[in-house]
């Protein structure tokens, strides 16, 4: 049994549709924090019974200063995930948390409600291929201190670079770092397999695919579905979701205009480690990036 067959068993999506979850996103920027409460009602929408959802808006002392009514700005911040939790019938907490360790209290804050899926939403100009793909680089180099790592990045990459690689380091339950381009609903996902570990995501493929108006392209990159298991799971989604799933023609080439269309794209972080080292020329206009660590 190999890698593939390992993981896939382990999953089974009617089973993953009826357990519940209970998710933390967190975010700084408020418009991140909207695109991420529309991502997180679209996953769950099919499973509300008994999930939750906690908001975290996270903010430093300098931010927090600039606030005035701190009761008006949380309902002004919150309003449209609100309305989203409520139409979907979901349950919601929200919380506006000052910190000056992040990590630190996200972590406590996931222990502290329970919460097995934590994702945290990060704009594109402080975290996108080019710059993960720099930090891992000269992480990856023994020789190179943290103080030098640091200075080769404007002061808020470093912050949220370090930030995201403790957190997938730290955190014990699934992982997922939403990197926000604009987004404003799933019409069009692109999922990439580009690792065998990445089945993993199916489960997520498969309630998106559940969304009546949801159109998701499968690629196939490394012929993942001639495993028999997988092969089988991909035919369930197909069937269940009602032909709203397909999967890439290998012999076509992607062009960058597909990938403009794209609202989103969901990866594995093996997946996203070889896609951003390798020289895909559309990997430059990337839509909001969805990134799962299991």
């Amino acid at each position: 049994m190999d890698l593939a067959d390992n993981i896939i068993n382990k999953i089974d999506l009617d089973a993953e549709l009826k357990s519940p979850v209970n998710a933390l996103i967190c975010f700084s920027k408020p418009q991140t924090g909207n695109a991420l409460g529309i991502l997180i009602n679209e996953i769950l929408a099919a499973k509300p019974d008994k999930s939750s959802i906690t908001a975290v808006h996270l903010i430093d002392e300098v931010q927090a200063q600039h606030i005035g009514d701190i009761e008006v700005y949380k309902n002004e911040l919150f309003s449209q995930i609100i309305a989203e939790c409520e139409h979907n019938h979901i349950t919601i907490r929200t919380f506006i948390k000052t910190s000056d360790d992040f990590v630190d209290d996200i972590l406590h804050i996931a222990e502290e409600q329970d919460c097995n899926l934590l994702l945290l939403g990060i704009g594109s100009n402080v975290f996108n291929k080019n710059l993960w793909k720099k930090y891992m680089m000269l992480k990856s180099n023994p020789v190179n201190s943290e103080d030098y790592i640091n200075e080769q990045f404007e002061v808020k990459e470093a912050r949220s670079l370090k930030n995201v690689s403790s957190l997938l380091q730290r955190n014990q339950n699934v992982t997922a770092v939403f990197i926000d381009n604009g987004f404003n609903g799933s019409r069009k996902v692109f999922i990439p397999v580009l690792d065998k570990e990445d089945t993993y995501i199916f489960p997520y493929v498969y309630q998106l695919s559940l969304k009546p108006e949801v159109s998701i392209m499968i690629w196939d990159a490394i012929g993942i579905l001639q495993n028999s298991s997988i092969q089988k799971m991909y035919q369930y989604i197909v069937k269940k979701s009602d032909g709203r799933v397909a999967l890439w023609n290998n012999n076509k080439k992607i062009e960058y205009e597909f990938i403009r269309n794209q609202d989103l794209m969901i990866i594995g972080i093996q997946g996203w480690d070889k896609l951003i080292s390798s020289a895909l020329p559309w990997t430059t206009t990337l839509p909001s990036t969805l990134i799962i660590k299991k």
